[in-house]
């Protein structure tokens, strides 16, 4: 097989010019669909392979964008961003595009984030998770390729996000409406994600006239079962424990879960518990874990969707801002009825 065909032998054989063997390539309509195909089948016949960096030089984009995944947790073992990773990732790949891993690990021979972009060319950046406190992701933040996060609203580029607050509140006036009052909140750590949901819970209690009881709220890193685990344990040796308890994650619920167990408890008789996020642990839990299943297909396809935008239409006004995206209450088994 010969290898390095040009458009030329193409335009030789098909009797064209090659300009018009580059428009039947390229899928132009001003040839007609008949000498397109025939210019296809020989290309295909020939093993035609297109010059890579030639297309890269005349279009000034190499189709290659960058994901960024650095941190101690949201890796790729975290299903939660698995999935979302998956779908921005099959969105990207429809649309013509490749996607390669930057490198956050630790070695010193390493290039940093930004010099990484440089020498990868990348079109555009996904950020699904990071630790947006390290110099060089902030270097990263600041230069001017296009940049879209998974989130966390950085200003100048796109940030899409679970809608925290909302989703938030209707957890709560599910739980509500199933005779909860005394509605414990373990959440997580400082950031956006947590923010919103501390501003529901407290909004809400405050809307329906329930006290924010410090000793009901808790801080425990995403998806950090044995820190859930001694907070469990801490809310049940409270004198006046409360009927229901809201975990930062699906992961930290089931180990809250195993926890009542060990002390004798039923779920949901004794005690309902909610999780976070709809991971595949939710439902492989008896009984199975009342949750918040975020909508992490639609997140992945908008972050691709919305980066390709700003790639190929950088002076379109959405280049930065925030897309919400809505989840849903996934009704399990873990959130009992209290009554009188």
């Amino acid at each position: 097989m010969k290898e390095n065909i040009s458009l030329k032998e193409i335009a030789g054989i098909c009797k064209v010019s090659v300009s018009t063997v580059s428009k039947a390539m390229n899928d132009r309509n001003d040839i007609s669909a008949e000498k397109k195909e025939e210019i296809r089948r020989v290309a295909r016949e020939m093993h035609y392979v297109p010059n890579y960096m030639a297309s890269v030089l005349k279009s000034k984009r190499t189709g290659a964008i960058g994901v960024l995944l650095a941190g101690k947790t949201g890796g790729l073992t975290d299903e939660h961003f698995a999935r979302i990773l998956n779908s921005f990732r099959e969105t990207v790949e429809d649309r013509g595009y490749i996607v390669t891993f930057l490198n956050s690990g630790s070695s010193p021979e390493r290039h940093s984030l930004s010099e990484q972009c440089r020498y990868m060319k990348f079109d555009g950046v996904f950020v699904a998770y990071a630790d947006y406190a390290m110099q060089e992701v902030q270097e990263l933040l600041a230069s001017d390729v296009p940049i879209v996060t998974i989130d966390h609203a950085v200003s100048g580029h796109l940030n899409v996000a679970s809608d925290h607050y909302g989703d938030m509140k209707r957890m709560l006036q599910f739980v509500f409406d199933r005779g909860h009052r005394k509605i414990a909140c373990i959440h997580g750590g400082a950031g956006d994600v947590t923010r919103g949901r501390l501003e529901a819970y407290r909004s809400f209690m405050k809307e329906h006239l329930l006290p924010v009881c410090g000793a009901y709220m808790y801080t425990c890193p995403y998806r950090d079962c044995e820190r859930a685990a001694a907070l469990t344990r801490a809310v049940l040796a409270l004198p006046d424990r409360p009927t229901c308890i809201l975990y930062p994650d699906d992961l930290t619920a089931v180990g809250g879960m195993r926890v009542m167990r060990e002390a004798g408890l039923h779920i949901p008789d004794d005690l309902s518990v909610v999780g976070y996020d709809g991971v595949s642990a939710a439902g492989m839990v008896t009984p199975r874990l009342t949750t918040l299943r975020q909508d992490t297909v639609s997140m992945g396809i908008q972050a691709g969707n919305r980066l390709i935008g700003r790639i190929e239409s950088p002076d379109a006004e959405d280049r930065q801002g925030t897309v919400v995206i809505p989840g849903m209450v996934e009704a399990g088994e873990s959130v009992g009825i209290v009554r009188g």
